[in-house]
């Protein structure tokens, strides 16, 4: 039975994936750092659950190596612990603080498990990103430098993958996700200066389609 691995699983983009994947009949991994947001899922799903605190990257790797390696890898961590730095405020110092989660533990997974597709000749591995990696925000500035470094290795990476038949991709997120801690925060009028109806929003249900078909394209095309 093929198979996926959802790092950050929340309530909304991965909980969304999950749901996807096992209506197309993959066994599904979940990790996260909190127990009590993967029950739920874990038992509409009957998915194995893992957990990791995702800025290390030793518990990531821990964690992959108990599920062993998947045709699906997706990493896509919500984090609204604290709000981004500006580029004008952004000291060496501060910017440290930030690059496990949106750099470190995802170039970490990937260095595990592209690899080791590419040996098998199939397998995804997707990363959840913001806008900002791509399209540089100055308000933005401690997220967008380090995902744009990691959007830079992947898209090395799929130069170097694609050709061998697997699929490495930065799925680029410009909307407030329905369902996410993001957007309860913002509904809960959280995000001072931002008019109501500024950010357009998605439903995470749609981005499962996405990463479907990312999957799905590649395994077409062999």
């Amino acid at each position: 039975m093929p198979s996926i691995a959802i790092f950050g699983a929340g309530p909304a983009f991965g909980a969304s994936v999950a749901r996807r994947f096992h209506a197309a009949g993959y066994d599904v991994a979940l990790v996260a750092r909190d127990p009590a947001k993967l029950a739920p899922l874990a038992e509409e799903t009957g998915a194995s659950t893992h957990l990791a605190e995702l800025t290390d990257r030793a518990q990531v790797l821990a964690a992959l190596d108990a599920i062993g390696l998947t045709d699906v890898v997706v990493w896509s961590p919500g984090d609204v612990s604290r709000l981004p730095v500006a580029a004008l405020d952004l000291d060496a110092e501060t910017l440290e603080t930030w690059l496990p989660l949106h750099l470190l533990s995802p170039l970490a997974l990937g260095h595990a498990v592209v690899p080791e597709m590419v040996e098998r000749g199939s397998g995804t591995f997707v990363v959840a990103q913001g806008v900002a990696a791509s399209r540089p925000d100055p308000m933005l500035a401690s997220v967008g430098a380090p995902q744009a470094a990691l959007r830079n290795w992947l898209d090395c990476a799929a130069q170097l993958a694609e050709p061998r038949g697997v699929k490495v991709a930065a799925l680029e997120i410009a909307e407030l996700i329905e369902r996410s801690a993001a957007a309860r925060l913002f509904d809960q009028g959280h995000f001072e200066g931002v008019e109501d109806g500024a950010l357009p929003r998605i439903d995470p249900d749609a981005l499962a389609d996405r990463v479907w078909n990312l999957h799905e394209t590649l395994a077409r095309s062999r």
